[in-house]
């Protein structure tokens, strides 16, 4: 590597430290945002609230890195346009792949190393987070309850609770069936309550305002009780709500908590089974052809027609539930084949940012911060647009999964070949052009 080629990198490591990190730090705004009030007041250790930020940051570094490969190749190529140095490099005899063929080897040694950390690294690190997530939100007992629904999470006890505030803290429209007391049985109904845990995560406290107490006997023992309040505290003990880390093992992988060869024995799996279904449903048709496609259908043993129309129903009963099953072992298959190519499409994507932003950068003379960050915005924002509608299209089966990882990929490639040849052949690339289309 010559010495053009080390200023050539070393002027691209700041630039791809910087769009990197601020790509990172906005998903993890994001998710700080959105899991924000499940970490916070609920006497977490901050050691623990930082673990589940580590285990996060893999994914985000997989979506940052090419964001910014992009953004170091378009700063500083388009700096170097600015400064003139590319007309002293070109004077020199140094065409556009000279000038950038250490920043795409570089890059294509990213890709390498992306695609490793996305078949090793992510798909564990997805797997703790969820894992540790689900241990932290057994701390807030709020999220036992679901708006409309019943909830027998807290033992001796039944919960029906209509809605919660905008914060999720406060319950609306309480009702409370207190089954722990034998020989009793007590209904609560309270306008509005709140639930938290005490202090040594030992016992719920719930505060219920407004309401009505009603106590009555289960076996006519006893008198019915009724008893208004304005305020009432409960005290339930609490199990297993102190924050302690569950086994992994115990907890199913989802598709981006697997491996590249997890991924792959799955959609084989499923591609086996739909295999299968579909012979099976040959296997159970092939007797009954002449009753389906004969003109006036009548079963090979004789029978009425109301027998054949008892056979032909059980018949369609079978072939619906073997088809329903077909249709799941597909959408797995799908799935699974979608997270294979996302993983090598998004490594892919920082060889083909860096073949694309050299040009760019040269040709628009980006060298200041605002062209810089624009251009590649809007190159990341197409990007990940066809990466995300791509994959929808995919896991719905109106695409193939390769088409619908790899189009946005395709793209670029062309618009990255094209603005390299234009910044090659300069004025005579339209020459070029025509004269490879006449050829």
């Amino acid at each position: 590597m010559g010495i053009l080629d080390r200023y050539i990198l070393r002027l691209h490591v700041a630039p791809f430290l910087f769009g990197s990190s601020v790509v990172t730090f906005l998903f993890l705004m994001q998710f700080l945002m959105r899991y924000g009030e499940q970490l916070l007041g609920k006497g977490l250790e901050f050691g623990v609230i930082v673990q589940l930020l580590g285990l996060n940051l893999p994914w985000m570094l997989v979506l940052a890195v090419p964001m910014g490969a992009l953004f170091s190749t378009v700063y500083t190529f388009g700096s170097l346009a600015a400064e003139h140095e590319v007309t002293i490099f070109k004077a020199s005899g140094l065409s556009a792949w000279q000038m950038t063929r250490s920043v795409l080897l570089a890059s294509l040694l990213l890709s390498g190393g992306l695609v490793w950390f996305s078949d090793r690294i992510l798909p564990e690190a997805n797997h703790q987070a969820k894992v540790m997530l689900a241990d932290i939100q057994r701390k807030r007992p709020a999220l036992l309850f679901e708006p409309g629904r019943f909830s027998t999470q807290l033992e001796g006890y039944t919960i029906l609770v209509r809605s919660r505030d905008t914060s999720g803290r406060l319950l609306l429209g309480v009702t409370l069936y207190d089954m722990s007391r034998l020989g009793w049985l007590s209904v609560v109904s309270a306008d509005t309550a709140r639930l938290r845990l005490s202090t040594g995560l030992t016992e719920f406290v719930l505060e219920l305002f407004s309401g009505e107490l009603h106590q009555l006997p289960r076996r006519g023992q006893g008198e019915e009780r009724w008893i208004r309040f304005r305020r009432l505290w409960l005290r339930i003990p609490a199990k297993d709500y102190a924050f302690v880390r569950s086994d992994a093992r115990l907890f199913a992988r989802g598709e981006r908590e697997m491996s590249i060869a997890q991924l792959a024995a799955v959609a084989d799996e499923a591609r086996r089974q739909q295999q299968w279904l579909a012979q099976q449903s040959e296997q159970i048709l092939q007797p009954h052809w002449r009753e389906l496609f004969s003109p006036e259908p009548r079963p090979a043993n004789g029978g009425s027609a109301e027998r054949i129309r008892q056979r032909l129903l059980a018949l369609r009963s079978s072939l619906e539930t073997l088809a329903a099953d077909y249709a799941g072992a597909a959408q797995r298959e799908r799935q699974h084949r979608v997270e294979i190519h996302k993983k090598y499409a998004i490594a892919a994507a920082c060889f083909l940012f860096a073949l694309a932003g050299a040009p760019l950068g040269i040709l628009t003379r980006g060298g200041n911060f605002g062209t810089s960050a624009l251009v590649s915005l809007g190159f990341y924002i197409f990007y990940w647009a066809a990466l995300i509608g791509g994959e929808k299209l995919a896991d719905r089966g109106y695409i193939s999964p390769m088409l619908g990882m790899w189009w946005g990929n395709g793209v670029i490639a062309v618009l990255a070949l094209t603005s390299m040849l234009q910044l090659h052949y300069g004025a005579g690339y339209h020459r070029f052009w025509q004269r490879w289309r006449r050829c």
